[in-house]
């Protein structure tokens, strides 16, 4: 009790003495007691503080002091033992996800500041790497299924690449604190930031008309090496690209009328860009055939069952 607040509210001399006797024995046999409890207080909750982050940091993969695996070597594992040719094995991925989860939760603890410190080339690869990593998740977490599209909406009034589900809240493009959706990192963050025709490449949605996903992660020391060599062989795949000579068509993929714009600002023309990727004694056949586009399979890129 504060005795010159007492007087200022000029109580008379004989009611004040009493409160101030009391208070006296009051502040004698409590506030040692009390500044205890509050030094109590304080140490559990810096303990609580310092638990918390831990059991973050160990949720994602990593300690406070972490640094973010740039060779992205956790989704190499993955890919690398589920690729094969142009299929991915979700079925065995469905079985055991714990590495799998381990490199989401490691993209999951990248803050805004330290993504926003990385060279482009590393932002680069981790947005490709992210959109694959979660078009499979998306699969797996709804394994089995025949198209990655039967996760659209009802009557397909919404699509399964508009679905917000990727818990990258922090690097919301627009900083918004939402969860991302495959879309969003698309075309507001891949097209929109990096303006390179190779993404669609190098992102796979997980159907068979996809360009076949790479067997290891992209990574920004080789970016430009793996970059070309996806759409090389994307563009050189009978099965997904073919010159039929003998109707003098050029048959590609819809996906060089989907994003024609992308193909247009980096090779002038959609022809213009397919021959940048051909063998040279095709341009002049390319220059000539009339384009066409192949219907696009969405079914789901997994092995065949036996």
């Amino acid at each position: 009790m504060d005795v010159t607040a007492l007087s200022a509210t000029r109580i008379p001399r004989p009611l004040l003495e009493p409160a101030l006797h009391a208070s006296m024995i009051l502040d004698h046999l409590f506030l040692p007691a009390a500044l205890a409890l509050i030094l109590v207080a304080c140490s559990q909750a810096q303990s609580g503080v310092s638990r918390s982050t831990l059991d973050v940091a160990q949720e994602a993969g990593a300690s406070p002091d972490r640094t973010f695996d740039h060779s992205h070597a956790a989704w190499t594992a993955v890919l690398a033992e589920h690729v094969d040719a142009d299929t991915f094995d979700y079925a065995a991925l469905a079985k055991d996800r714990a590495g799998f989860e381990a490199y989401l939760s490691s993209l999951e603890a990248v803050t805004a500041e330290e993504l926003a410190g990385w060279r482009k080339e590393q932002r680069f690869a981790f947005w490709i790497n992210a959109y694959n990593a979660y078009t499979i998740r998306k699969v797996v977490d709804n394994y089995p299924l025949k198209s990655i599209r039967k996760l659209d909406g009802t009557f397909g009034l919404s699509s399964v690449f508009d679905s917000e589900f990727i818990p990258l809240r922090a690097l919301h493009p627009e900083g918004k604190g939402e969860k991302l959706s495959l879309n969003d990192i698309e075309h507001e963050i891949l097209r929109k930031h990096f303006e390179d025709a190779r993404i669609h490449a190098a992102i796979n949605c997980a159907s068979t008309s996809c360009p076949p996903l790479r067997a290891e992660a992209f990574v920004a020391e080789r970016l430009e090496k793996q970059l070309d060599e996806q759409m090389r062989a994307f563009v050189n795949d009978p099965a997904r690209n073919r010159l039929d000579k003998k109707r003098n068509r050029l048959r590609v993929s819809e996906i060089f009328k989907w994003f024609k714009e992308d193909f247009e600002r980096d090779g002038e023309s959609v022809k213009g860009y397919l021959a940048r990727w051909l063998p040279e004694e095709e341009h002049a056949f390319v220059e000539k055939a009339a384009l066409e586009y192949l219907d696009y399979d969405w079914s789901l890129n997994e092995p065949a069952k036996e």
